[in-house]
C-alpha cells in the first residue's frame, strides 16, 4: 500500500553543536490493519504517531541524501555527528533529511531510544518496520515535491536494513548506501537477546527459523532491490562482533555483488577508515548526487 504524500509538516530551526537545522513533525498516519496481531498495543504508542526529521540544507537546486540513523540513536546531537553535514553538506553540496525511526527519539516509548524496536514483541518489531517504511516513502514525497532534481539513501546499522529494505520499494533512487547493515533480526536475536529473552523463547518452542519466517514480511533480503546494480554500495567491518560480516554478505549476495568495501575494524570504526569514506564519496559522485568538489 502506498502512502499518501506529505505536504505540510510542521517546522521549526533549531541548532546542535555548532550545526543549524530545522526541526520538521508530522501526523505519521501508519496503522496496523484491522485485525493483524498487535494492532491494539501500537497504536497506544501515542508518542511514536508523530513522525519527526531534521533537515540540514544546502541549496535549492541540489540534490538530496536520506540518512537513515541506527538503533537507539534519533537525536539531532547523536544523528547529525554520525552523518556529518561537514561534509556531506559543505563539500558534496548535498541538502541532507534524517528521519527518525519509530521508537526512536522523541518517538520513544521505553527509556532509551529505541526500546520495544528488537528484542521485544515480534510484532512490534514488524510493525516498527512497516511503519519505517511508510514514513520513509513520505518523507520521500515531500523531498521530491521540493523540486529535488535527485534523492540517494545512505544508512547505518539499522538504518542500513531500512536504506535496503527502502530500495525493494522505491524505483526512483539514485543511489542506495547501506553501511554496516544488519539483514536478519531473527540471528542478531539469538546471537545478542537478553538470555532471559532467549531462554523464555526457546522453552516456549520458538527457535529460531520461527521468528525468521514471521519477519521475512519486513526483510530486505526477500523482495528485489530496484536501484540499479551500479548504484548499490555496502560497506561492513570485518571485526563487526554487532553485525557480523555474515549479514553483509547475504545483503551483497541478494544485490547480485555490487561494490562491497571491507574495512579491518568493528561496527563503530569505520569513520576511522580512510576506504570507506572514499567509497561513499564515490558513491554519491558515480549516482550524480555530490558535486567532484
Amino acid at each position: 500500500e502506498k502512502p499518501p504524500a506529505l505536504t505540510a509538516p510542521q517546522s521549526r530551526d533549531a541548532r546542535t553543536r555548532g550545526i543549524d537545522y530545522e526541526h520538521l513533525s508530522v501526523e505519521s498516519g501508519y496503522a496496523p490493519r484491522e485485525g493483524e496481531p498487535g494492532r491494539e498495543r501500537w497504536l497506544s504508542y501515542h508518542a511514536n504517531a508523530t513522525a519527526h526529521a531534521w533537515v540540514v540544507r544546502s541549496a535549492p537546486e541540489r540534490p538530496w541524501l536520506v540518512c537513515v540513523h541506527g538503533y537507539q540513536m534519533g537525536t539531532p546531537l547523536i544523528d547529525l555527528s554520525a552523518f556529518q553535514p561537514s561534509w556531506l553538506r559543505d563539500k558534496l553540496q548535498l541538502n541532507l533529511l534524517l528521519p527518525v525511526l519509530p521508537l526512536h527519539g522523541p518517538r520513544k516509548i521505553g527509556r532509551r531510544s529505541g526500546d520495544g524496536f528488537l528484542g521485544g514483541e515480534v510484532m512490534d518489531t514488524i510493525h516498527a518496520e512497516a511503519q519505517a517504511m511508510w514514513d520513509l516513502r513520505r518523507w520521500l514525497s515531500w523531498i521530491r515535491a521540493q523540486g529535488a532534481p535527485a534523492v540517494g539513501v545512505f544508512g547505518l546499522s539499522l538504518g542500513g536494513y531500512n536504506a535496503s529494505l527502502l530500495s525493494s520499494l522505491d524505483a526512483d533512487l539514485a543511489c542506495v548506501v547501506a553501511g554496516i547493515p544488519a539483514t536478519a533480526f531473527s540471528r542478531l536475536f539469538f546471537r545478542h537477546g537478553p538470555m532471559l529473552q532467549v531462554l523464555e523463547a526457546e522453552l516456549n518452542g520458538i527457535e529460531e527459523h520461527h521468528m525468521e519466517q514471521i519477519t521475512q514480511v519486513v526483510s530486505p533480503l526477500v523482495l528485489p532491490c530496484q536501484v540499479p546494480r551500479e548504484h548499490r554500495y555496502i560497506f561492513g567491518g570485518v571485526a563487526d562482533r554487532l553485525v557480523p560480516p555474515d549479514q553483509v554478505r547475504d545483503l551483497w549476495r541478494h544485490w547480485d555483488e555490487p561494490r562491497i568495501e571491507w574495512y579491518q575494524g568493528g561496527h563503530m570504526t569505520f569513520g576511522r577508515h580512510p576506504e570507506v569514506r572514499q567509497m561513499i564519496r564515490e558513491a554519491l559522485r558515480e549516482s550524480g548526487l555530490a558535486t567532484a568538489a
